[in-house]
């Protein structure tokens, strides 16, 4: 099912937007910019998610201050961008089975200009002005384009399309680490993002749960070029993901990311898997694949190596013919806010905020929480929706107040009252 046909039956008003990359990449862009007039939406703010044992949050928005003046010739809605993680599309947003527990529509239905962007090589970007797919120069790309062209692209598009001055950036893993990669190398970048909002980030994954198969990749990465060739990977997980049945779709992809993350998967219901799992894969480039374990292995977020070493293992080597550049986050200035589970395998947060600038304005971990957890699992709408809608509030400058509206946020030591801009 494609995405225009979801909103469709969920009576969202969809637009469909092609960006043109600098290097002809056509990326699709999906926008909800207002809900039907003749829906009515069940709003659950009603349902308030009491505190747990194992949540906690690291609360600096009193350091923090709104730097981008409203602009008062503008006058549509504030503007949010959401970005999918690695092998997925836009479509991982809305296909929780409960219509609120899908974060756009629940931005929608609270005013916001919701758009969805897709990387190039997934299921809606395999467009280009000169190649196609069946070549192999168009799979030429990794994070660093994702990062350099993608990002500050459809951001440019988004802003010139609604005459807003910014919009906030809400990512998910891979969606989180283009967008550290792009601030950290783009200053005009964080003068366009009022807000970046990192949902399971990743920037410096440990590795792989299995020691074999982990010592393998740390040890030659770029034997999946061998394995894979240089264009897609995955291709066959797409192949039975057509013609086997849902649930038993279930079991062989919770089986893998057992073996491979160590994850369980058990804050998500059965029902949500079946839904969700339909929608978890899309086609991205091997380079990229390669690009992650580069990363894994020498444990830093730099730059695609384009002269890997031929050592079947990494040492550090004062005469060194050359040395990739790392992403330089310290370097970033937008406000960021951090999502994380404590059961994900994926995430060393100490590891990450050590690269990047302090104070970070909004910390909140949840102990049993796993990567996939921050978009399928029960009580997300309670538990991180909340405190994104009151993040929204402190830092998106065009945001309008509703009067004597009170947010509680889940876990946090105070509520929040009306319009944190004012």
């Amino acid at each position: 099912m494609g995405l225009l046909l979801i909103f469709n039956r969920k009576k969202y008003r969809c637009e469909q937007h092609i960006v043109c990359t600098m290097d002809e990449y056509l990326l699709c862009v999906h926008r909800i910019p207002h809900i039907k007039s003749d829906y009515e939406y069940v709003d659950q703010k009603s349902e308030i998610h009491k505190p747990q044992k194992g949540i906690e949050v690291v609360d600096n928005l009193n350091q923090f201050h709104s730097t981008m003046p409203r602009d008062p010739s503008y006058t549509g809605k504030p503007v949010v961008l959401l970005y999918h993680g690695f092998l997925m599309s836009s479509e991982v947003w809305v296909c929780n089975i409960e219509e609120y527990n899908n974060l756009p529509y629940i931005l929608a239905q609270k005013g916001y200009d919701v758009w969805l962007g897709n990387a190039r090589g997934n299921k809606y970007s395999q467009y280009h002005m000169r190649l196609n797919p069946r070549q192999q120069k168009f799979w030429d790309f990794s994070i660093n384009e994702f990062a350099m062209r993608d990002l500050p692209d459809t951001v440019d598009y988004i802003l010139a399309e609604t005459g807003a001055a910014s919009l906030t950036y809400i990512g998910f893993s891979q969606g989180t680490a283009q967008a550290f990669a792009g601030l950290s190398i783009n200053p005009d970048l964080n003068r366009k993002i009022n807000l970046f909002i990192a949902m399971a980030p990743a920037t410096t994954p440990k590795g792989l749960q299995h020691p074999l198969i982990d010592a393998f990749v740390k040890a030659t990465p770029s034997v999946i070029y061998l394995m894979f060739g240089r264009k897609t990977p995955l291709k066959l997980a797409l192949f039975w993901q057509r013609i086997i049945s849902p649930p038993l779709f279930v079991k062989l992809i919770d089986a893998s990311v057992n073996f491979l993350f160590g994850w369980r998967g058990q804050n998500m219901s059965l029902n949500q898997k079946i839904v969700s799992y339909q929608h978890l894969y899309s086609l991205t480039s091997v380079k990229s694949l390669v690009h992650w374990f580069q990363i894994i292995r020498t444990g830093q977020f730099q730059m695609y190596d384009e002269l890997p070493s031929r050592l079947p293992y990494h040492t550090v080597n004062a005469v060194a013919d050359h040395i990739p550049p790392r992403f330089p986050t310290l370097q970033i200035t937008a406000p960021i806010a951090i999502f994380y589970g404590c059961s994900d395998s994926l995430v060393d947060f100490h590891v990450l905020a050590a690269d990047l600038p302090s104070p970070l304005a909004y910390v909140k971990s949840i102990e049993k929480w796993e990567h996939l957890d921050f978009l399928w699992a029960e009580g997300v709408e309670k538990i991180v929706y909340p405190d994104i809608l009151m993040l929204l509030k402190k830092f998106n400058p065009h945001y309008i107040s509703e009067k004597n509206e009170i947010l509680k946020v889940p876990g946090h030591r105070h509520d929040i009252l009306g319009d944190m801009n004012e």
